[in-house]
Parts: C-alpha cells; sequence; structure tokens
C-alpha cells in the first residue's frame, strides 16, 4: 500500500509538494488534491518527507532511520486519569481480544503488519490476551486442552506478541481475571494467588506491559479511554467520562458511532476480535445473529481506523490491509 501510494507522484512532485507545504497535515491535502482520487494521509507525507527531503530518495536508510529510532511509549501504570503533562499520542494501535490459545493463526503475522505500516507510538489490548475456557464458569468442551496444557500453549502466543510490542497497556477483562474470580467464588485470599504477570512470565520478561482497569491517554481530538467493555450504551458511557471511548469485549460488533453534545464531538469504537471462530471454544456463538469480526483499530491524531483482517476462502488472511 505504502509503495502503490508513492508511486502516483513523480520525485519531482514529491520533492515540489513537500518542500512548499512544511506541515504534513496541509502536504496530505496538497498531495490528495492532485492524487487522483486517492486519499493521502498525513502519515504516509512523514514517511515521504524523510525519504526525500531528508535522505534523497534513499529508502533503505530511511526504513533503518526509522526502526532504529521508532520507541513505543510506555506510560506510567498508574491511574486512569490523564495527566495534563502526559504525551499526545498521535499513531495508537487498538488490539482487540485475542482469547490465546484460541486466537486467529493469522492474528500475530496481521498485528506486524499493521504496526509496520503505521508505526504506532502506543499500543493498547483490550483484554481477553487469554480465553482460559477449561477454568470457564460455562461448561467447557472435553475435546479442548486441560487448563494447564491450554495456558502453557496462550503464553507461548502471548510471548511471541510481547517481542514485536514489550510495550503494551492491557485492559483487566472477564476472561483475563479468570484466575482470581475463581478463586473468590471459592473463598480463596488473593493473597494466594501470583500476578497476572508472573503466571504470563514465570521466568521474567513482559516489564514493558502494564495491565489496570482501563487507561485514558491524550489525543489530538481530545482524551481517549480504553477498556474492556462499555458500561451500558457506548456513546452515553463516552459522554458520561467526557471523552472519547475505545472498548472490546463484543466479538461481533465492529463500528465506530459518533455524537455530539452543544460543545464537542464524542466517538465510541467497537474493535471486534481476532479469535478462531471456528474453535471449539467459541461454539456457544454459534447461533448468534452477529458473528466475530475480525480487525484491529489505529487511531491516527484522534480518529479512529477500523482495519479488518480479510480472509480468503480458506479462512485465512489475504495478506492485504
Amino acid at each position: 500500500m505504502r509503495g502503490q501510494l508513492m508511486r502516483l507522484f513523480t520525485p519531482g512532485q514529491h520533492e515540489a509538494i513537500l518542500n512548499s507545504n512544511p506541515s504534513d497535515t496541509v502536504a496530505a491535502q496538497a498531495y490528495t488534491a492532485v492524487g487522483g482520487g486517492r486519499v493521502i494521509s498525513p502519515q504516509n507525507v512523514t514517511y515521504w518527507r524523510k525519504l526525500f527531503v531528508d535522505n534523497t530518495g534513499n529508502m533503505a536508510k530511511t526504513d533503518r532511520e526509522l526502526k532504529e529510532g521508532r520507541k513505543i511509549a510506555a506510560p506510567e501504570p498508574c491511574k486512569a486519569d490523564v495527566r495534563r503533562d502526559s504525551p499526545v499520542y498521535e499513531r495508537i494501535l487498538h488490539i482487540p481480544d485475542q482469547h490465546a490459545p484460541y486466537h486467529h493463526e493469522d492474528a500475530l503475522s496481521f498485528l506486524a503488519t499493521v504496526a509496520a505500516e503505521y508505526l504506532p507510538d502506543l499500543v493498547v489490548n483490550a483484554g481477553d490476551e487469554l480465553d482460559f475456557h477449561a477454568m470457564s464458569f460455562h461448561d467447557s468442551d472435553p475435546n479442548l486442552d486441560s487448563a494447564g496444557a491450554e495456558l502453557e500453549a496462550g503464553k507461548s502466543w502471548l510471548h511471541k506478541l510481547e517481542k514485536i510490542f514489550p510495550d503494551m497497556l492491557i485492559c483487566d477483562s472477564n476472561h483475563g481475571s479468570m484466575a482470581f474470580r475463581r478463586a473468590k467464588a471459592h473463598g480463596l485470599p488473593v493473597q494466594l494467588i501470583k500476578s497476572y504477570r508472573d503466571v504470563v512470565f514465570p521466568n521474567g520478561g513482559g516489564e514493558g506491559w502494564h495491565w489496570a482497569e482501563s487507561w485514558r491517554v491524550r489525543t489530538a481530538l481530545g482524551d481517549v479511554l480504553f477498556k474492556h467493555q462499555a458500561s451500558g450504551n457506548i456513546l452515553s458511557d463516552a459522554a458520561h467520562n467526557d471523552c472519547n471511548l475505545m472498548v472490546g469485549h463484543n466479538h461481533g460488533n465492529y463500528s465506530v458511532e459518533y455524537t455530539a453534545s452543544s460543545s464537542r464531538l464524542y466517538w465510541g469504537a467497537f474493535g471486534g476480535c481476532l479469535i478462531d471462530k471456528d474453535s471449539y471454544a467459541f461454539a456457544y456463538g454459534k447461533h448468534s445473529l452477529r458473528k466475530p469480526v475480525l480487525g484491529c483499530t489505529m487511531i491516527l491524531n484522534g480518529r479512529p481506523t477500523l482495519i479488518p483482517l480479510l480472509l480468503n476462502k480458506e479462512g485465512r488472511w489475504n495478506g492485504s490491509l
């Protein structure tokens, strides 16, 4: 996609537009005006400016510098309340429910490709990163793994995810908290339970992963609150918290809704999921009208952009964004 868009313009056109428009946003509008109907984003312009202005067309050098200079922020894991001195994030990747080890087999490569394309400066996970099907309060399928085997398989996948995203904010969730819910149901005090980090990374690692009930961060179009699921109507929840809202949990809902008060615009977004819908673990949903929708979300300068994981006839990712 990046190369296809770039080749719509000659090197001379790139240089002329970039040199005459120091603002990436204004330059994106100039590109779009002559791009034959293709919308050019400020993120495209950022890359092209580094390529054509800073590195005189040397793509290898540009890619290397971007990779070396890329730093995913690791905000202090504390309260959901945003600090006024916290960064304003331009490119936030939202990863929806994965339910490892019952995730889609192409979820990891899909997320890696999205990250390489958009270079997020913050990564937020909606939660339900592990499924814990065998520990569920509902009936578990006897054809699936035991609780121990399922946990080890899920941890293996999360370790691969951590290699790609060493810094991540994760929302507490109903599946992620399964061990604590089970313990509470049987009267066990929390002091007897390992921390979630010790369970997922028993041999160390994952120092850049942080869990909390919710995370509130700043963007150019206002604060965004991330949590696993909405409290009632998503737009009412957003307005109640005086911010935009990004959630997971509802596998069959992958959408963005806007509303406005007399003073500002709000949006609420459902992130879909990254599950293997054909797994026995999700047999409960076979009669649901709304089937799981696979994908992730990039919040670009405060605006949510849905990026579906498009499947071919064999149920595998077709490789496109």
